[in-house]
């Protein structure tokens, strides 16, 4: 990153701290979307672009998030202090479930995450001492906009922040090794298991903590709403677009997807799920992603 980058992304995040101060609340909720869009597409990124594991039960981690983080609001903790804790306790599970997971390979690995998101939805829906059941959990209502931006801005920041370093680190040149054949990887020295537990409980720290900033902008939250195929498939189209070691890629995918849902959102609400298919098909026929065509585009600059 250049000074001239540097200036534009610290000018534009000094203007997105100021903007609510000269928007309405739906531009607000808008950018709030946006941001915690932008927070999980660099999650999932950390994984999927550069070790080539796509991790379809991603959004896992934000439903455990969002529940988390309201049951401590319910026993007395404030806001910041239940996100922490959450945080904390629900790391090391990730960690063993990513030891688990990683005993598999390609496809089982993306079928088994996809398993755990489907399973964390049923016990939501019956644990109701726990979850509430099918009904859920809601927070008292208030004017927590302002506050739940700052938030998901900071996060966005930081998920960002985590792609840009991790692709100067010897973690990014050990995934991207594991990504282009992994046996090699691992006779060559690279700790292939320890690298992908790394990439995956990082990402799960940014679902962890954009789940419990949503509870806390959005009051609610549901066995569907925080497990459920609407909510899983986003940050998986956001992944396809913007996935590779390029840091601002997930920036795209989150602009792309948060205008696919105001779409889907307020003019075809009873057809979310339809439209999120229809774009994963186009993406699979015509979407290479931006590491597919930076290798076109080096192969056609070298000279023949």
């Amino acid at each position: 990153m250049n000074i001239l980058q540097g200036t534009v992304i610290g000018a534009g995040a000094i203007l997105l701290i100021f903007l609510p101060s000269f928007v309405s609340p739906y531009w607000i909720t808008l950018l709030f979307t946006f941001l915690i869009n932008i927070a999980l597409a660099g999650g999932i990124n950390l994984l999927w672009g550069y070790s080539g594991y796509m991790n379809l039960g991603y959004m896992s981690f934000f439903g455990l998030g969002a529940y988390g983080t309201t049951l401590f609001i319910f026993n007395g903790y404030p806001f910041p202090v239940g996100l922490l804790f959450n945080l904390i306790l629900l790391l090391p599970a990730a960690g063993f479930l990513s030891l688990l997971l990683f005993r598999l390979q390609g496809l089982y690995f993306s079928a088994a995450t996809l398993g755990v998101l489907i399973l964390l939805e049923e016990m939501a829906g019956k644990l109701a001492f726990l979850s509430g059941g099918l009904e859920g959990l809601s927070l008292p209502l208030g004017d927590h906009a302002l506050e739940g931006y700052l938030f998901s801005l900071g996060l966005a920041g930081v998920s960002l922040g985590a792609n840009f370093l991790i692709n100067k680190k010897r973690l990014g040149f050990q995934l991207r090794m594991i990504r282009e054949d992994e046996r090699t990887a691992q006779s060559i020295g690279i700790p292939v298991l320890t690298s992908k537990i790394k990439a995956y409980v990082l990402g799960a720290s940014i679902a962890l903590l954009a789940g419990g900033i949503y509870i806390h902008q959005t009051r609610y939250i549901g066995p569907s709403s925080s497990f459920g195929l609407s909510v899983a498939m986003p940050p998986v189209i956001m992944a396809l677009i913007g996935g590779g070691k390029k840091w601002w890629g997930p920036l795209l995918g989150a602009l792309f997807i948060t205008g696919l849902q105001e779409i889907l959102w307020t003019g075809l609400n009873h057809w979310v799920l339809s439209g999120y298919g229809i774009v994963i098909i186009l993406l699979g026929i015509f979407w290479r992603g931006f590491d597919s065509w930076d290798r076109a585009f080096s192969r056609s600059s070298t000279p023949g």
